[in-house]
């Protein structure tokens, strides 16, 4: 461990004492309401200092959605809340929620999804319950084997090093998983059971024959009996042009180039690169996709096409100022 690592967690240790000196003079509900607050940093297999996942906090928020409390019980969600353990984010039909991990990680909502937040305490690790909807996320790459991020649906666990990657439940009870960077590790036999440490292995649950690696560039359709299989994703769609920006009600329309085995298309437009905050997502059964409402802006525009398994494949960006030629310039 280097010497700042080193400063920095003695620097949390000597906080932990000065508040364990002083809980003579304050209530037992105080000291609970500082750990809860926040939690301390701890040491890795590997010596490192590692910031602990939970609390999430939010960092972008279009739209409505709402945090779960541990009873369910709804709040209007705001930028900058905090969502802990046992806690999690509701969104509407049209919103968009970002979540930042204390460990680096983030988690972008897209409309009509629900995730409920949990800590695998022995793993330190973050566990993202997906409720209902979709999850897409960047996961910090660990130097630790052990050190995982854990996406729990109803048909299995995905453990997840470093990666970028997209989750979602459909109404039939199948999840479908994209890995865009990185890999995930799938079991499906053991859906409701923790990951245990194993000594000189990752975890126990990657000793299983039910484990199936999905690699980047790959889906997976994850049902509860038959196969599982990782085929490749669909290539990205090429943008040929834009069309629609006059009139009194301009819809931006955006054209692609048609994708062979794509059934549907997606087109995302968010004011950042990283698209944490996305304004807007359309879906067309054809090459052509149209938004309303937006205001003149320098966009990132990102473009999938989904095949025939409703796998979504990967991304293509395209910047693009969009200025409807009913906007005035002051």
């Amino acid at each position: 461990m280097n010497s700042i690592t080193s400063l920095h967690c003695r620097r949390f240790g000597t906080l932990l004492l000065l508040v364990a000196g002083l809980s003579g003079s304050l209530t037992q509900s105080a000291l609970a309401a500082f750990f809860t607050a926040k939690r301390l940093p701890y040491i890795d297999d590997n010596q490192q200092c590692r910031g602990q996942p939970l609390p999430a906090t939010i960092e972008h928020l279009t739209g409505e959605a709402w945090k779960l409390d541990r009873k369910g019980k709804q709040v209007a969600l705001e930028e900058g809340m905090t969502v802990d353990e046992h806690e999690g984010v509701k969104t509407s039909p049209s919103a968009f929620v970002s979540l930042s991990l204390g460990d680096g990680s983030r988690i972008v909502l897209p409309s009509s999804s629900q995730v409920t937040l949990s800590l695998n305490e022995e793993l330190k690790v973050a566990q993202v319950t997906l409720d209902q909807g979709q999850v897409e996320s960047y996961v910090i790459k660990r130097a630790s084997d052990y050190d995982r991020f854990q996406i729990v649906t109803p048909v299995g666990v995905l453990g997840v090093r470093g990666t970028h990657f997209r989750v979602r439940n459909e109404d039939n009870g199948h999840s479908l998983i994209e890995v865009l960077n990185g890999q995930v590790a799938v079991d499906r036999d053991e859906g409701d059971a923790p990951l245990k440490k194993t000594p000189g292995k990752p975890s126990a649950q990657a000793d299983t024959d039910a484990d199936v690696q999905v690699m980047a560039r790959q889906g997976l359709r994850i049902q509860k009996e038959g196969t599982l299989i990782p085929t490749d994703l669909l290539p990205p769609p090429r943008l040929l042009g834009q069309a629609g920006q006059t009139g009194p009600a301009p819809a931006w329309q955006l054209i692609m180039q048609p994708v062979q085995g794509a059934t549907r298309y997606r087109a995302q437009v968010a004011t950042d690169t990283s698209f944490m905050n996305i304004k807007q997502e359309q879906f067309s059964s054809t090459p052509e996709i149209n938004f309303i409402g937006l205001k003149a802006f320098y966009y990132h525009v990102r473009l999938s096409a989904f095949d025939a398994q409703g796998l979504e494949g990967e991304t293509g960006v395209y910047d693009i100022f969009y200025y409807p030629r009913t906007t005035r310039v002051q």
